[in-house]
């Protein structure tokens, strides 16, 4: 690895958008290779936890996130007539918890990596990897190559640079649900109290009826996000999807929730789009996190499921580590896999840890686990809650710091 190495940075999501920035840091140049083009239709929402919001506040952002977004202080979990069974706050954190629409989290990063200079290429979708003793080389589909020293693939769950540095590693696991939800206007509901406004509130009606809703943002026009999961066999193919339409979510929701009480009920008759359902995938365990001078960050490492609450603070966490151990690596020969065996060693464990949690999560939601089961589950929900809080404490309260 020479003095001043050049890193190819596929994808320019939040891993791979914050890693150059934590990169530019550390005096390493890198340039990112996005395979869509430009676009500001980013997804849903996501929550930043206290732990993803300590990565942003040692890159400056943590303010113009929490400005964009809403703090949370705890989460509620109610049943379809609107009691409340269980609740758990989110504490032992200096910085709160941010809900937030991903396209704005999206813009604060491509804002910051825009001021340091950072160079993002658009429409570049990685095709095949060449290594050799001095270097990597990434082509692309459209013809084009990109010549560096290290290669970094942060492309998501269904990562091209895995498939092509680790062939034989297992695929991405469907959890059998499908994600879906959007956005209602601030306006066409009551004004929310503060303290409804600082609360994510998640309700559960028979077995399989879920639905989750949070205040995301100040604005009027897309204030509050909803979401819920459909149970599926098997990842929707082109005409499920086409299927999946708002009306027919919000009817089925109606009807598995017996109604709902009425938040509820107001937020699905306002919603008047919905966003791409996304199918929910894990991901398995990995053989290794790297391979030569090509090495795997945020999802294409380890993939949780939305249920987790962890995705875009984990991914915050392996950049501000994987930075930090390439600013660290000793100089000469091996340098590469020291900085790239260190940054597994570090991340792993709690990586894997919350995407068990997180699927654990998700399976709760699901209808096989009958009525029976669904109401033990909620009767023990408190006690469980009581118990989790501790981890939580530990998953929120844990730092990658840039010095010391």
């Amino acid at each position: 690895m020479p003095a001043s190495p050049h890193v190819l940075v596929i994808g320019g999501g939040i891993a791979g958008l914050s890693l150059s920035l934590f990169l530019k840091r550390a005096g390493i140049a890198a340039t990112l290779y996005e395979a869509y083009p430009q676009r500001t239709d980013i997804g849903s929402g996501l929550q930043v936890a206290p732990n993803g919001m300590a990565v942003l506040a040692e890159l400056g952002l943590a303010g113009r996130v929490a400005g964009a977004g809403i703090a949370c202080n705890g989460m509620e979990f109610r049943d379809q007539r609107g009691a409340r069974f269980a609740a758990m706050p989110i504490d032992g954190a200096a910085l709160p918890a941010v809900t937030v629409k991903r396209a704005r989290l999206h813009e604060i990063l491509a804002a910051a990596a825009a001021r340091e200079g950072i160079p993002v290429e658009y429409g570049r979708r990685l095709a095949a990897i060449e290594e050799d003793a001095d270097g990597i080389t990434a082509r692309f589909a459209d013809g084009g190559t990109a010549r560096g020293d290290l290669l970094v693939g942060a492309d998501g769950i269904h990562s091209r640079t895995r498939r092509l540095i680790l062939p034989d590693a297992p695929a991405p696991a469907f959890t059998g649900l499908v994600g879906v939800g959007g956005f209602v206007p601030r306006a066409a509901l009551p004004p929310p109290t503060p303290a409804a406004e600082a609360t994510m509130t998640f309700c559960f009606g028979r077995p399989g009826a879920f639905f989750g809703q949070a205040y995301v943002d100040q604005a009027d026009a897309e204030g509050l996000m909803w979401w819920s999961a459909v149970e599926r066999a098997r990842p929707l193919d082109g005409d499920d999807r086409a299927a999946l339409t708002l009306d027919l979510v919000r009817r089925q929701l109606l009807a598995a929730g017996d109604g709902w009480f009425g938040p509820v009920r107001d937020i699905l008759a306002a919603a008047t789009e919905m966003a791409r359902p996304i199918d929910i995938y894990d991901m398995p365990s990995l053989p290794r996190w790297w391979r030569g001078r090509a090495v795997l960050v945020g999802d294409a490492a380890h993939a949780v499921t939305p249920h987790s609450g962890q995705g875009a603070s984990l991914a915050l966490e392996d950049a501000i580590a994987l930075a930090r151990q390439l600013r660290g690596a000793p100089a000469g020969a091996g340098a590469i896999a020291h900085a790239f065996t260190g940054f597994e060693q570090e991340r792993r464990r709690r990586a894997e840890r919350i995407c068990a949690l997180g699927r654990r999560a998700g399976d709760s939601t699901k209808r096989s686990r009958g009525p029976v089961t669904s109401r033990l589950q909620r009767l023990m929900m408190p006690l469980f809650l009581r118990l989790m809080a501790a981890r939580q404490r530990c998953i929120h309260g844990y730092r990658v710091r840039w010095e010391g």
